[in-house]
């Protein structure tokens, strides 16, 4: 192709004005020059942009043309052909599901220049006629062979942006189809996915209802596969991160009118069975905190059990083991590594359950006589651990994350000890009323979403034996529990699925599809 026959066929378009009738020819030179030099596909994407609505029998192969010169190996021809996109739209909706398809897939691209034009693109389209675009991305986001990284950054891109978008275009009705698009996605989906699609779903007006609230729980029992046995060592899969994750989302729909029953019976059947399992994986310690302290949620809206003593002996057998016996050298001031923040959540839940059955520790004197004791030596640790935060030096200059801890020791050490008296009336009454100190901290700051990927989270309070207040987390460790005080997975640690897609083995594991390049999916595949 010549260009400057190109440039003669420009120029005759331009001085057409309204007679276009004669000119197919011209334009036709324009579609053939997008196989041209670099100067010819630059200037052909102009033309074909410029005179689109004239030439109606030529229009395919117009949109086709442009739609290679998305993916030539040149930038500046790439975002030039680009740029092109809306004016088809403007002059035919008939190609708003390709433009928007095409435009999706164009979020892959690595220069920030091309992501934001591409970005701009699709917005503009999104605004003209939403329905279609949201139909045509979520028909891509649902595509088995589409790469995971343009599946998240096609669904960062519609739940960031709709919620920008003017009320007169985001209607009731596309309201609806979005929750329900939404809701389809998180049947299969990846766990980055999954926290996405909850964090959109807990902050909309969706979950503004008892159903709504319930057919989120619903999922999530979906996912957790709570019909089946929990396995933490289960391979290729990360059960417990999955568990506490799906959890996570839903705790705050637990009330009076929806209880927990059915997650109680799972933590204490299934999930406290496995403590030990659970405590030597890796970040064990911090999954064990997430699920006691789920649990202690959980347990205040804990209908009727069945058999109580049966979910209630796994919370008892437990905390045990966070409450040692007193040593038999009695001449010993050392005191063992007390665990304060999973002893208060399970101290509060099994204060919770023993309710619903009141002889628990009463039927055995010798198992009530053993537990006091262990209350007892339990309770000086905590006396210990008050005095030290007391004598303090006040004008002691310390690091935010101490200062968190310091704040929120107090009530949750006068928790404990509250629990604990009641335990020791005669006999054993289960009467007191106490607000979780790691929930009291969420009311404080006013938490209104779910943490994010690698926020900060308060650091677990232990006694050590030289009396003084510490913890030996990892800076790792400090990544994994919440704002909420509840366990989020940590950036970049899946890169997994809820549900195999090739099979119906649901689990955290890996999705299928190929791989692909930098730009998604080669040449020529923008375009089903």
């Amino acid at each position: 192709m010549n260009f400057a026959k190109l440039y003669s066929s420009y120029e005759l378009l331009s001085e057409a004005k309204d007679n276009f009738t004669e000119l197919g020819t011209e334009y036709k030179v324009a579609i053939n020059a997008t196989k041209g030099s670099e100067k010819e596909k630059q200037l052909a994407a102009q033309i074909i942009s410029k005179f689109f609505k004239h030439f109606p029998d030529y229009q395919n192969d117009a949109v086709e043309a442009i739609f290679d010169l998305c993916e030539d190996d040149d930038m500046s021809i790439r975002i030039a052909a680009i740029k092109t996109l809306p004016s088809f739209c403007k002059e035919s909706n008939k190609y708003n599901a390709r433009v928007a398809d095409i435009s999706a897939q164009l979020l892959q691209l690595e220069d920030p220049q091309e992501h934001n034009i591409a970005s701009s693109t699709l917005l503009q389209v999104l605004k003209d006629d939403p329905t279609t675009v949201l139909k045509s991305m979520f028909k891509l986001i649902n595509d088995k062979t589409t790469e995971l990284q343009l599946r998240e950054k096609m669904l960062k891109f519609i739940l960031t942006k709709v919620k920008t978008m003017d009320k007169a275009v985001f209607t009731a009705e596309l309201e609806e189809l979005l929750l329900t698009e939404v809701k389809s996605t998180l049947q299969d989906c990846t766990a980055e996915e999954y926290i996405l699609l909850m964090n959109y779903l807990v902050s909309s007006k969706y979950c503004n209802t008892i159903t709504a609230q319930q057919e989120l729980i619903d999922i999530a029992c979906e996912q957790i596969e709570m019909d089946q046995k929990f396995n933490p060592l289960e391979e290729d899969s990360n059960n417990t991160d999955k568990l506490i994750t799906c959890v996570k989302f839903i705790l705050p729909f637990f009330s009076a009118k929806i209880e927990s029953s059915k997650f109680i019976l799972f933590y204490c059947d299934q999930v406290l069975s496995q403590w030990e399992t659970i405590g030597n994986l890796e970040l064990g310690t911090q999954y064990q905190l997430a699920i006691a302290q789920q649990l202690a949620e959980m347990s205040m809206y804990c209908g009727n059990l069945e058999t109580p003593s049966t979910q209630i002996v796994q919370i008892f057998d437990k905390l045990k083991m966070y409450m040692p016996y007193p040593s038999e050298d009695t001449s010993s001031t050392k005191m063992p590594e007390f665990n304060f923040s999973v002893v208060e959540s399970l101290l509060f839940t099994f204060h919770r359950l023993a309710r619903q059955s009141p002889d628990f520790l009463t039927c055995d004197q010798s198992v009530l006589k053993d537990f006091r004791s262990r209350l007892m030596y339990f309770s000086r640790g905590v006396q210990g651990c008050l005095k030290v935060l007391n004598l303090t030096d006040k004008e002691k200059i310390f690091s935010p994350e101490e200062k968190k801890v310091r704040e929120m020791s107090p009530k949750l050490l006068n928790n404990i000890n509250t629990l604990i008296k009641d335990l020791f009336y005669q006999p054993p009454i289960y009467k007191c009323n106490v607000s979780l100190s790691f929930k009291l901290e969420t009311k404080k700051t006013n938490v209104t979403k779910s943490p994010e990927i690698g926020t900060k989270r308060h650091v677990p309070i232990f006694f050590e034996s030289n009396g003084a207040s510490n913890n030996k987390q990892s800076k790792q460790s400090r990544n994994i529990v919440g704002e909420k005080r509840i366990y989020t997975p940590p950036s970049g640690k899946f890169s997994h699925n809820f549900h195999n897609r090739e099979g119906n083995n649901r689990f955290w594991g890996g999705r299928g599809g190929p791989s692909r390049g930098s730009r998604g999916r080669g040449r020529g595949a923008y375009r089903n």
